[in-house]
């Protein structure tokens, strides 16, 4: 039996909403679900697991509709889903009560349920939140129902106000895997037995990992898991070491070369560390313009700070210094209008 399983697809949100790029990454996340499918069925899967958070708030109607149809798309694939925190289910919301046209099973109930499936003899168990919170650790006394087969669990949670989940009790609960959503990063917790496969797309700039899916196999000779890099971008961070006898264009040129280097469809934020001569201005509204940078931040030393300028020979620039020492801002104005008057 093998199937993919995947979490936190988090439909509907738009990651960077406030850059040009914003409405980009609205559409790479259905297109990468939409990729999925064809991965599906290209590689001939027998089950698709769903670990919540489908939707990234809850849906429309039309929203579900949508995804219905694109499961539909799925040749010889079931699907198993779990509604999770941000797209919890309601009495009367849209998803509840949706009439599946694809073979699709959504585990609907707020305790333990499960969908046995006798040509893969296999039984997927899980239960749906039905409030955006649930403090208790639900997981932690659950087994199958049942010795023979194949049992999964699918699970989503991880946190205090999430489902808090003892990962010593879910390896020894008698799944034979345990399939996780909610923690955006992917991670293999027990070798081909139980991971959280993280967003397929990243959703936030902290999420800096690869994102993709878990792909399994499970049969009497063997089981086997392994997570599989699937998303249109990530986001990077860039660090630049730079030092004060750099010039401008110098230092935009390494930018451009790393951003090349590291791959130009991610998103980038960039570090700068070193020291850098004040008087040099960069200008990145040309790279800005060609590549995805989320932010530029400096850590960089200045050859005007205070303590290197206390040092100086000059008594007039020492006596600047230790007027301005606690002003470092307008250190460096004094000690850049004083180089512009030299020079002149």
């Amino acid at each position: 039996m093998k199937f993919l399983h995947i979490a936190d697809i988090h439909w509907g949100a738009r990651p960077d909403r406030d850059k040009s790029w914003g409405i980009i990454r609205e559409k790479e996340i259905k297109e990468t679900f939409q990729r999925v499918i064809d991965y599906a069925n290209e590689h001939q899967i027998d089950l698709l697991l769903i670990s919540g958070d489908f939707f990234h708030q809850l849906p429309s109607y039309q929203e579900v509709r949508e995804v219905d149809y694109l499961l539909s798309k799925l040749l010889n694939t079931k699907t198993v889903w779990i509604a999770g925190n941000h797209d919890h289910l309601t009495e009367n919301n849209s998803l509840s009560n949706y009439p599946f046209q694809s073979d699709t099973v959504l585990l609907k109930g707020p305790s333990m349920e499960k969908v046995y499936f006798k040509d893969l003899e296999t039984t997927v168990y899980g239960f749906s939140y039905w409030t955006d919170q649930i403090a208790k650790p639900l997981y932690d006394d659950i087994h199958p129902t049942q010795k023979d087969g194949i049992h999964i669990l699918l699970a989503h949670g991880g946190d205090q106000t999430h489902i808090p989940i003892s990962r010593e009790k879910l390896k020894w609960s008698g799944f034979d895997y345990i399939a996780l959503g909610h923690i955006h990063k992917p991670e293999i917790i027990f070798e081909d037995l139980m991971a959280y496969a993280g967003s397929l797309e990243p959703i936030e700039k902290t999420e800096t990992e690869r994102h993709g899916f878990i792909e399994g196999e499970i049969t009497e000779e063997k089981q086997i898991i392994r997570f599989v890099p699937f998303a249109r971008r990530r986001y990077e961070d860039l660090e630049i070491n730079i030092s004060e006898d750099m010039s401008g264009e110098e230092i935009l040129d390494l930018v451009e070369t790393e951003i090349r280097n590291y791959g130009e469809d991610n998103i980038y934020q960039i570090f700068f560390y070193g020291t850098k001569d004040p008087m040099v201005q960069l200008d990145f509204e040309c790279l800005m313009e060609k590549y995805y940078i989320l932010q530029i931040q400096f850590h960089v030393d200045s050859q005007w700070d205070y303590e290197v300028l206390s040092k100086e020979d000059n008594l007039l620039i020492q006596n600047i210094a230790e007027l301005l020492k606690n002003e470092p801002e307008a250190l460096e104005y004094a000690m850049e209008a004083l180089s512009v008057s030299r020079e002149n």
